[in-house]
This record gives structure tokens, sequence and C-alpha cells, in this order.
């Protein structure tokens, strides 16, 4: 399952958030930024599973602002249209109907902008889930400018646009962060192997972690009661996912915007 809310309960952080609008390929594309309390700071494009921005998402924009960072999670269906019902045939079906190569400049568009926010000191990272962290892979093949790539439970060898992060993983640019479970059968942790001995052998900088008993979309347990099973893992992953932001954007001198 992916994230198309938030559990009830959960705390909300409070944060600063606007409305963005992100000029891309022909149109707008609506989202939220989230701002932390110091600033400038360094920004991270959210890039969102098959359900688009939900609530699950602009609670981690929240999440991310709080920790310091400026946070975009754009809504890349905006073309698509609101799903009729939140459930995930829904989702599916609505996902079939976008072109994934748009896709991908629309996120190399919000990167630039997000770039370019006065909030933002320029330095830009990525965090993508399932078909979103496919795409944050993807972006780390595309583009040598980002500063840190974090990709929850993507798919390495998804090829939708041209090529799949498997195939393309020589042209990467880390450092790269993964999260995956080993009963995530979709991904398949045989594909997550293929995956980091790639990035292996082109001396990418990686780290991959593999959760044991946990299958697909397990970080919203840590937004859970601490008995959720998959509680601890979860909150484990997050945890690991802002140190290695704090180790990658620690050092790297604000840009000219």
């Amino acid at each position: 399952m992916c994230h198309p809310e938030v559990p009830v309960g959960a705390p909300i952080p409070d944060v600063r958030v606007k409305d963005a609008t992100i000029p891309v390929e022909g149109g707008a594309m609506p989202g939220l930024l989230a701002l932390p309390e110091r600033r400038p700071a360094p920004g991270i494009l959210i890039i969102n599973d098959v359900f688009g921005r939900s609530p699950f998402y602009d609670q981690l924009a929240r999440r991310l602002a709080q920790a310091g960072f400026v946070a975009a999670t754009p809504e890349y269906f905006f073309r698509e249209g609101s799903l009729p019902e939140p459930t995930r045939e829904a989702a599916v079906a609505r996902s079939k109907r976008l072109d994934f190569k748009r896709w991908g400049r629309d996120m190399s568009a919000a990167i630039e902008w997000l770039r370019a926010q006065p909030e933002a000191n320029g330095a830009v990272g990525t965090i993508g889930f399932c078909m979103g962290g496919t795409q944050a892979l993807l972006l780390a093949a595309r583009r040598d400018d980002l500063a840190a790539t974090v990709s929850y439970y993507g798919f390495p060898a998804d090829a939708r646009t041209d090529a799949s992060p498997i195939e393309v993983a020589t042209k990467m640019h880390g450092p790269i962060l993964g999260h995956w479970g080993d009963q995530d059968t979709g991904a398949g942790i045989d594909n997550v192997e293929k995956l980091r001995g790639a990035l292996e052998g082109a001396g990418v900088e990686h780290e991959f972690h593999i959760y044991p008993g946990l299958g697909h979309g397990f970080l919203k347990a840590s937004l859970e009661d601490s008995k959720t099973p998959g509680y601890e893992q979860a909150c484990m992953s997050w945890h690991r996912t802002l140190e290695f932001y704090r180790r990658s954007f620690a050092g790297i001198p604000a840009t000219a915007r």
C-alpha cells in the first residue's frame, strides 16, 4: 500500500506552509511549500507515489521543514485531474494516463523552481516514494546537481520512461540513499541487489537499507502507534534519512540563484 492518508491522531508539525505554483511545460503545477524556522535552508523536492499529492505528503513536507529543510510537494497529476475515489484501483487507472517522460521534465522544472525560492539556499535534494522513488533514482542519472537522493521502495527495473534505474545506474550521481522492505515483491529485492551491484561497479556513492519482514509503503508505520508492526524500523529509516540529508548538505555553500 502507498500513502493516501495520515493516520488518525498523528501530530501535525507546527511550521509555516504556503501554496505553490510551479511553472512547467504547458502549464502550472500546484503544490505545497513548507518552511523551516531558520532560512535560507537546503531544499528537498518530494516526489509522491501513485496517489499523487495526498495528506501524507503534506505531512511529510511539514516534517522535513521541522527538521530544517525547505520542502516542496507538487501535484504532478494536475493534468490528469483528481481521483474519482481514494482507491488504489482508481490511482493506478489514472497513472496510466500520465506521460512518464513529461513527468521527468516536470520534476526537473520543480527542482529549478525550488532552487530559486528566496527561502532556499540553492542546494537541492530529492525524496521519492514508490513510483516517485523510481523517478528520484532516474533524476540522479539525468542531473549532476542534486546534493542528495532518497528513494523509498522505488522500482529498480521499472522502464516506463526511456530506461530503468538499473539500466542507467552507471550515469547516476551520488550520494543516494535507498530503503526497501525485504517482502516488497513489487520492487523485488533481486532487482535492488542488481541496482546495488551496478552502482558499486560504477563507483557511485550509495547506501541501501533492507528491512526484514516489511513490504511496500512501510514509512506510514512511523506515524502510527509504537506497537504497530514495523514502527521501529520505519522510524529508523526516517532517522537515517534525516542524518543522510544533514551529512550531504553539510559544507555545501549557498549558490547563486
